[in-house]
């Protein structure tokens, strides 16, 4: 009987710790200057200020996720409408674990559509670097990218962790087998400050 209790207690601890069924990450972000890659420097310097002042917030559940970038005051309200553009937070991010898929709106003229992006749950190279974030053993993963209506590509770097074994991350990016806590894409790092699995009083999806 004591075996049983043990045993029991063990699943239970392993069940709350590696797979949640709920959960908030609270990230930050940082600009980079990515290498061979000319910006002008003052634009440089005024985008660093306002990336390096912004926070996100990620909520998420089996099924779905919700990214957005919490509100601030910016230092420049130009350039702080530009910041949100590069880190892909001018709007919230939906994404759907089933479908695998990442959604957001988009209001044109006085309709809303919803815009579907496949591309940012998938086409990813898993390798066998690994590193610690917040305490979780992550790993990394890339995938090549081209930016629309253009000749620029760059490759996005993510560390997600199995042991929040979720497809979810940053801006809509997921689709790995973990939650990721840290990514690279262009001129911006996400890092993920905090994890709360399963949250008093639950989630917004």
């Amino acid at each position: 009987m004591k075996i049983k209790k043990v045993v029991l207690f063990v699943v239970l601890v392993l069940s709350e710790q590696f797979y949640a069924q709920e959960g908030v990450v609270e990230y930050h972000s940082i600009f980079y200057d990515r290498p061979g890659v000319e910006v002008d420097k003052d634009f440089k310097r005024k985008a660093a200020l306002e990336i390096n002042d912004m926070e996100y917030v990620l909520e998420y559940n089996s099924r779905q996720s919700y990214f957005e970038g919490l509100p601030r005051v910016p230092h420049d309200e130009f350039m702080g409408k530009i910041a949100t553009a590069i880190a892909l937070s001018d709007r919230p991010w939906y994404q759907n674990s089933t479908k695998k898929s990442a959604r957001r709106n988009k209001k044109i003229k006085d309709s809303i559509y919803i815009v579907i992006h496949d591309d940012q749950m998938g086409g990813w190279t898993l390798h066998n670097e690994s590193k610690k974030i917040d305490g979780y053993n992550c790993y990394k993963a890339t995938k090549h990218h081209v930016q629309p209506n253009s000749e620029i590509e760059f490759t996005i770097e993510a560390w997600y962790t199995p042991e929040i074994p979720v497809p979810y991350g940053p801006a809509g990016y997921g689709g790995l087998p973990g939650l990721i806590l840290q990514m690279e894409r262009s001129h911006v790092i996400f890092v993920a400050d905090k994890v709360t699995l399963n949250p008093k009083g639950g989630i917004k999806p």
